[in-house]
């Protein structure tokens, strides 16, 4: 395939390529070129603190980012990868501080993604790949994403599909893996939610009688993942979690709250209306997590397209599921306030 040649340069040439996986499309350079590595934290103006979670093609290429690898690694790699769920250990030399902004740690996982592999298996040398999206702002579930982003600055792999015919595909799944730490001592820790569930999780070491110890803390000297806002749209975004609640009080309770938010919180700008808000957008997901998820960004695009004052999703209590755990994640992160 032409443009898989095309994106193999580029990253042989110490560039950098945006290519899709089963959750988002990754901004990706090969790990041992720092040259590339930069890029990719300038390109998405991303500041030097937030790592980099690392992508193989096989489960001995994965063993070398790490500095042991020990059962609960075994048994969940051979379980979930490929697929969404990132592991996340001591790292090996092979693994810069750049990369995992000065962490002991590092997140490897390998995708589900046809192209993906086969990108990785021709360049034989593991990518680090955040998503394709400026820092902050809403991840890229297409390419059309990617290139509104970032224009013709980064190469674009597309799916196969998308090479023939003219119908743009979303990645199949929508949000970022699951990011899973695993500590020596085997205690193990969710960092970030994804749909790769918790009781999933367990039910897979318990089935394979490996003993472990959840542990709900984690410090951020030792794991990534603790950013608090993130995905976030350009346009005001907010979460009311009153489905009772007027839309005149909603409005209210809007412009005066916003205006009291700080401009930038943890590197990442906080948005805010430019004048009072009259009208409101309300963002419609399906009641399916698995189908919200796919769409969750996409939609928080297209409303910021629409440039409307302010957009807003009414949590309903139904919602409250594990399996609604990682579409919340975002869009908590994605939102400028949350209502009661």
């Amino acid at each position: 395939m032409q443009d898989l040649d095309r994106a193999l340069q580029k990253l042989l040439d110490h560039d950098v390529v945006a290519f899709p996986t089963e959750t988002v499309y990754g901004l990706g350079a090969r790990i041992d070129s720092d040259i590339a590595i930069k890029k990719i934290f300038s390109i998405k103006e991303r500041p030097f603190f937030d790592p980099l979670i690392v992508h193989t093609y096989s489960v001995d290429q994965a063993k070398l980012c790490f500095s042991s690898w020990n059962l609960i690694a075994d048994i969940l790699s051979k379980h979930f990868w490929p697929g969404p769920l990132t592991l996340v250990m001591k790292k090996s030399n092979q693994i810069s501080d750049l990369i995992t902004s000065g962490l002991s740690n590092v997140g490897v996982r390998i995708p589900k993604h046809s192209l993906a592999l086969q990108l990785l298996e021709k360049l034989n040398i593991p990518i680090a790949a955040p998503s394709a999206n400026k820092f902050g702002k809403t991840s890229p579930t297409k390419a059309s994403h990617v290139r509104k982003e970032f224009g013709d600055s980064v190469f674009i792999l597309k799916n196969e599909n998308e090479l023939s015919c003219e119908k743009e595909t979303s990645c199949e799944i929508g949000i970022e893996s699951t990011v899973l730490l695993i500590r020596e001592n085997f205690e193990i820790s969710i960092l970030r939610p994804g749909v790769i569930l918790k009781s999933q999780i367990v039910d897979v070491l318990e089935k394979n009688k490996v003993l472990f110890k959840w542990v709900n803390s984690t410090s951020k000297n030792e794991s990534p993942g603790h950013m608090k806002h993130h995905y976030m749209p350009d346009i005001p975004f907010v979460i009311c979690r009153n489905p009772a609640m007027k839309l005149s009080e909603l409005a209210e309770i809007l412009n005066s709250k916003l205006k009291e938010l700080p401009d930038c919180i943890e590197g990442v700008q906080i948005i805010k209306p430019v004048q009072k808000i009259e009208k409101i957008e309300f963002l419609k997901l399906s009641t399916d997590p698995t189908l919200a998820a796919r769409e969750m960004y996409s939609q928080l695009r297209s409303a910021s397209e629409r440039r409307p004052q302010a957009l807003c999703y009414i949590q309903l209590p139904t919602q409250n599921s594990e399996t609604w755990e990682s579409v919340f994640d975002r869009l908590y992160k994605a939102a400028s306030l949350i209502i009661d």
